[in-house]
């Protein structure tokens, strides 16, 4: 154990929605420094008054040595309305919880089926098709005998049900139990042996004290994509078509009123159990009607702004009330208790609706109110979240704070302590002022990326959490505001939760958790049936300066081009996998160590695929190392990309394959002796993104250093990052004044230079006086001088740069407050040879005729257009 550095970890949460809360979950993954922790039971979390409080703990991440590097921590705590609470997680045992204290418990049945009892409620599970077999409270059953059903319903009316092939327990505890069900839709009209409709997961958590279940239900459509041409658009093949996914349950008692709110839990409505439907048709804003809305014909999916609530008789149904954006909730009270459901981020995810009709209430995910059939593309997925909170005669329930969770953080010093992230420093600390003013216009004020949203809509259950790439539009002379999507590019995930952690501000905890979900859903190619150089893949942002059109986040659009020229998928300069890894850490999300774990993946068997064939030659087929040019090896963000991801990899696994695929790319693209005039790095248009791979180098080294392995791979690699650094120092001069060098002279140009400084600092670190001093030096110009320089454009305000900064420029402040520290060590005297450049092994005569036919199919608008007839969607 680290005796110097005790662990008492802040742990700060705010109420944020003016609703008292009982016993509420506070859940967060927390640093913790090298070898003061190796058994979280030696921790105790207590309250503001010394109290301790019912705690459950889960390592995510370790050390080298096996101690602790995160550590996710959950309890079970009382807030009030608009409240702030600081919690203490710190060594010892302290007072033992209350005896009263209420646990989770899990059991196992008979036939592969559970019961978790929470202290309060009782819920099996497993069997029969349902998602939730029974619910009982004080011995009393809340549900008929057909329990919580779900079902899909196809364009022709057929109704396929859920089929249950695996339920298993992910994690369990006092606080939280949390069980996962997987599956697929098939319908009994179906033969046997078709290969099923859609796949299911379906995660639900249950809470120590609480009678709620909250269930993340993610539909998967694990087909490939046709995408003929390279073209991604909605009506390929490999889409399916369906026209409703709900849930439904029906209470064992008769229903004798409902109960429901749509915007606040306050402005509550009292009806008799007759039907009753809230819709949500778009997302209610100025731009509800936005050209982000459309089917694979280009045809809008919404019909009115906002939602509508009808009652009564299908066939007499009324409008009772309608408005922009509904939070709802539902109750169905009965003479046994009250049931009351909800979807998170409803109005967000749009449609949704919420019914009570034949005396079934009824979730609908995806619903047959919507004017267009839903459209899930090959290889993609969707994750809901549903909340069902059961009580007894005469209790209220506590389901509308479900929508406003607790706002949870770490005290920003406490994670510099920890040292568990690099470059970190708490944003009060910060001395550059104009750089903290300027990326705090992403969480204030009117250029504010929750307000850029409203532009072009950036909502619906595709959309919601992407940023919108108003950078693409500058130029656009559109009467509409012309769509782009961002896809994450340049890690904003990353930079969010690091600027989060810097100030423990909530507002950009809340972009970077919708990013990531959608990043992980949309935005990632889940499929293996397609060729290794896609499977996995992260799509690139939307075309440059076109309209999204009918790809909606896969890039290439017929309706802007077709031909040889145009068109492709996935790519290794497109894959970002720091945040969606820190994500997890921060949350214990298994969806986003899938992610990392997924794109690590990606660039191993890109890279083991010749030509992405799937066909193995026994040498490299170099997709994971081009950059700009497939013929280019050599420093870039496509090798950097690559590299960064399976050291991301390694981190969430120690896997050793990931760090020696590091390695192998690492000496693939770059060596200490380097011809760097012969690269033309001069030239920034095809070349500026050397600055991305020596980025990673650096972060190579940082773990290299971590498990103590100063070996000849760490001297190769430094060696690297030092010659490239002093050519830099002779050479590089800002963007600005090579603007001349560029096809299109942005404002994206000086917000790179913060790479320049990024790279240097590296190299400071990693070098010895007086050498040391000149790189921070000109580090710290490259700073000020890129930040001048941008502010200088009158679009200094658009999303890419602004991403830019947020994710790379709090390094200044580190090695502002650290410049004194470095690594000095003597590098060994043996020669590291002469490069060698990477040539792809000659392929046979039948790759060559077939990539020819390729390009002989893709020319031509008549061939495309019969391409595109015989390729439509698939209807359920």
């Amino acid at each position: 154990m680290n005796m110097s550095v005790p662990v008492s970890v802040p742990i700060i949460a705010q109420e944020p929605a003016g609703h008292e809360r009982k016993q509420t979950l506070l859940a967060i993954g927390v640093p913790l420094p090298t070898g003061a922790i190796r058994d979280p039971a030696c921790l105790t979390l207590t309250d503001d008054a010394g109290h301790p409080q019912l705690t459950q703990t889960r390592v995510l991440a370790s050390w080298p040595d096996g101690s602790v590097r995160w550590l996710l921590v959950e309890s079970r705590v009382a807030m009030a309305a608009h409240g702030r609470r600081r919690f203490l997680l710190q060594q010892g045992s302290g007072a033992p919880v209350e005896a009263a204290a209420k646990h989770v418990a899990v059991s196992a049945l008979n036939g592969g089926r559970y019961q978790i009892d929470t202290g309060v409620a009782q819920f099996a599970i497993g069997g029969r098709g349902a998602l939730v077999d029974t619910v009982t409270l004080a011995g009393i059953s809340m549900l008929d005998a057909a329990g919580l059903q779900m079902s899909l319903t196809g364009c022709h009316g057929r109704v396929y049900a859920p089929v249950i092939e695996a339920t298993s327990i992910e994690r369990t505890g006092p606080v939280r139990a949390a069980l996962v069900l997987r599956g697929h839709f098939m319908s009994n009209a179906e033969p046997r042996g078709k290969v099923p409709a859609l796949a299911f997961e379906a995660r639900l958590s249950f809470v120590a004290g609480s009678a709620a279940v909250t269930i993340e239900i993610t539909l998967h459509n694990p087909r490939a994509a046709r995408h003929p041409g390279g073209l991604w658009d909605l009506d390929d093949q490999g889409t399916l078509l369906f026209e409703d996914v709900s849930l439904s349950l029906r209470p064992h008692a008769a229903a004798e009123e409902i109960q429901w709110s749509a915007e606040r839990a306050s402005d509550a409505h009292v009806e008799a159990p007759q039907d009753w439907t809230l819709y949500q048709d778009s997302s209610g804003g100025e731009n509800w009607d936005s050209d982000n809305h459309v089917d694979g014909q280009g045809r809008s999916t919404v019909t009115f702004r906002g939602y509508r609530v009808t009652y009564g008789p299908a066939a007499k149904a009324c409008l009772i009330a309608e408005g922009d954006r509904a939070s709802p909730v539902l109750s169905v009270i009965t003479g046994s208790g009250t049931i009351g459901a909800t979807v998170l981020e409803f109005w967000q995810n749009f449609p949704k609706a919420i019914r009570w009709a034949d005396s079934t209430l009824d979730l609908g995910l995806f619903p047959w109110e919507s004017r267009a059939p839903f459209a899930l593309q090959g290889g993609e997925r969707k994750r809901h979240t549903v909340v069902i909170e059961f009580a007894p005669p005469g209790r209220m329930l506590e389901l509308a704070s479900a929508h406003h969770p607790l706002q949870v953080s770490v005290e920003p010093d406490w994670v510099e302590t920890s040292q568990a992230l690099a470059a970190f420093v708490p944003a009060a600390r910060d001395a550059n002022h104009a750089y903290t003013r300027y990326i705090q216009t992403i969480i204030v004020g009117d250029s504010a990326f929750e307000k850029r949203r409203e532009i072009i809509d950036e909502y619906g259950w595709r959309n919601f959490g992407d940023l919108y790439a108003d950078h693409e539009a500058v130029q656009a002379r559109t009467p509409r505001p012309l769509v782009s999507h961002y896809n994450n590019q340049y890690d904003f995930i990353y930079g969010a939760l690091i600027q989060y952690l810097r100030a423990a501000d909530a507002r950009w905890w809340s972009l970077a958790q919708a990013c990531a979900r959608h990043t992980m859903d949309i935005d990632i190619y889940h499929t293996d049936a397609d060729r290794p150089a896609f499977n996995h893949g992260l799509f690139w942002h939307t075309d440059h300066y076109k309209p999204a059109g009918t790809c909606t986040h896969r890039t290439y659009s017929r309706v802007n081009g077709r031909g040889l020229r145009y068109g492709g998928g996935p790519s290794n300069e497109h894959n970002y996998t720091s945040g969606l890894l820190l994500y997890y850490f921060l949350t214990g999300d298994p969806a986003a160590a899938e992610a990392v774990r997924d794109l690590a993946g990606w660039v191993i068997a890109m890279d083991g695929a010749e030509g992405g064939t799937g066909k193995r030659s026994g040498a490299p087929s170099g997709l994971a190392s081009k950059t700009a040019d497939p013929s280019y090896h050599k420093p870039g963000r496509g090798a950097g990309n690559s590299v960064n991801a399976v050291l991301d990899a390694y981190a969430l696994t120690h896997e050793r394959h990931y760090l020696e695929k590091a390695e192998e790319l690492i000496r693939r693209c770059i060596h200490p002796r380097d011809d760097i005039e012969a690269l033309g790095l001069s030239f920034p248009e095809h070349r500026w993104s050397y600055l991305v791979f020596l980025q990673v180098l650096g972060k190579y080294l940082h773990i290299k250093l971590e498990w103590n392995e100063t070996d000849d791979m760490f001297h190769y690699a430094r060696a690297s990052l030092l010659h490239y650094a002093r050519w830099m120092l002779r050479h590089e001069v800002p963007y600005t004044d090579v603007l001349d060098k560029v096809e299109l002279p942005t404002e994206t140009w000086p917000a790179q230079d913060v790479r320049k400084c990024h790279v240097l600092h590296l190299a400071g670190e990693f070098s010895a006086e007086p050498e040391r001093g000149a790189f921070h030096d000109r580090a710290d110009f490259f700073f000020s001088r890129g930040l001048e320089d941008l502010l200088g454009f009158e679009t200094a305000y658009l999303t890419r740069p602004r991403v830019i900064l947020c994710v790379y420029g709090h390094v200044q402040a580190y090695y502002q407050a650290h410049r004194v520290h470095g690594v000095d060590l003597l590098c060994p005297s043996a020669s590291f040879g002469e490069p060698q450049h990477f040539v792809l092994e000659r392929r046979d005569w039948r790759t060559r005729a077939q990539e020819l036919a390729m390009k002989l199919l893709r020319t031509g608008a008549e061939r495309l257009d019969i391409l595109h007839r015989l390729s439509m969607p698939t209807r359920l």
